[in-house]
């Protein structure tokens, strides 16, 4: 371990909790929700539907995050252990690849809102099933920007220590089974920003982003580099 410094946050087990996001809509992610090609340009009808429910969308948005940092106890090619004030609770999957040289690691759970699922669902009830797509488009978008926002806060504390940030490792993906998400809500108890998880392990709201976040000294997180790059599924839309 690099110093005690770390133990004035790293090790406070308490949840946090961010507010919204500061960052604008990135409507290149948006089009990318759509099916949109990096390069294409959407025609003028479409494009004026896209500017109207776009800027609806963000409106009735309401990006929120929760996560909290524990240590690691164990961490193994299949396996992480995480070290809680009731023991240790464990997580399968490919977290060698994706945890390697993490010291803590940061649960999360984040969220555009229900209301933007809501009006979603409105319009895809209406017939309107275009709108409806944009609208959730830019929900998975504001989910993923405050989702970014967790990662800019984790780094932002932990440069001063020498520290830095794996990429986010969420359940479904990667090698990591959905049913992992069962004792990553159970970190958070009520404190889920108002997510919840059915018994098939499903986020509500939709628009929602849960995982897991390596911190570790900026020298060995660098040396092994980014785990997507040695990742076989060069097709994945999770590949950063």
């Amino acid at each position: 371990m690099e110093g005690e410094r770390q133990a004035s946050w790293m090790r406070d087990p308490r949840p946090r909790t961010i507010e919204g996001v500061e960052a604008p809509l990135s409507r290149s992610e948006v089009l990318r929700y759509l099916g949109y090609p990096a390069d294409a340009t959407p025609q003028r009808p479409v494009e004026e539907l896209l500017e109207r429910w776009m800027e609806e969308a963000v409106r009735c948005a309401r990006p929120r995050a929760t996560y909290r940092v524990l240590p690691v106890a164990a961490l193994e090619r299949r396996r992480v252990g995480l070290l809680t004030p009731g023991g240790i609770t464990e997580f399968g999957g490919s977290v060698g690849r994706f945890l390697a040289g993490s010291r803590y690691v940061a649960a999360f759970i984040a969220t555009s809102g229900s209301e933007i699922d809501r009006l979603a669902g409105d319009l895809g009830r209406s017939g309107k099933a275009l709108e409806a797509m944009v609208v959730a488009a830019v929900g998975a978008e504001r989910a993923e920007a405050v989702e970014h926002a967790v990662l800019e806060q984790l780094n932002e504390r932990a440069e001063p220590d020498g520290f830095r940030t794996t990429l986010p490792y969420s359940p479904g993906y990667c090698g990591m089974l959905l049913t992992e998400q069962t004792g990553l809500f159970a970190l958070f108890g009520d404190h889920t920003v108002g997510v919840t998880l059915s018994p098939e392990c499903v986020m509500t709201p939709m628009r929602s982003v849960s995982g897991l976040i390596g911190l570790g000294p900026s020298s060995e997180i660098e040396d092994q580099g980014n785990a997507c790059d040695r990742c076989e599924q060069v097709n994945c839309n999770m590949r950063r």
